[in-house]
């Protein structure tokens, strides 16, 4: 039933893309229709702005995280959170199993 379902709604998803694609609506596809009221409604400045924003918001997430890469490096490594004791009944384990 599960595979059913799937090839139906793959079926929709696909003949919507179609349409929406090659459909004749007023003479022109309904992409067609959508690209044009984007371009009327749309204010290129605006665009760039938020581009240039989401830039900058990318450059410092790369900065952020450079630094505590190289702050990771600078330390000898994680620390150590198991107590000795923990570690000797792992170790008792591993020498059981071998």
């Amino acid at each position: 039933m599960g595979v059913l379902k799937f090839l139906v709604w793959t079926t929709c998803a696909v003949g919507l893309g179609v349409f929406l694609a090659r459909g004749n609506v007023g003479g022109r596809s309904p992409l067609e229709h959508m690209e044009r009221t984007w371009k009327r409604t749309v204010n290129p400045s605006a665009m760039d702005r938020v581009k240039g924003s989401v830039e900058d918001a990318l450059g410092n997430a790369k900065d952020a995280v450079s630094q505590k890469s190289a702050n990771a490096a600078n330390t000898s490594g994680p620390r150590e959170r198991i107590t000795p004791e923990d570690r000797a009944a792992i170790n008792n384990i591993i020498a059981k199993k071998k």
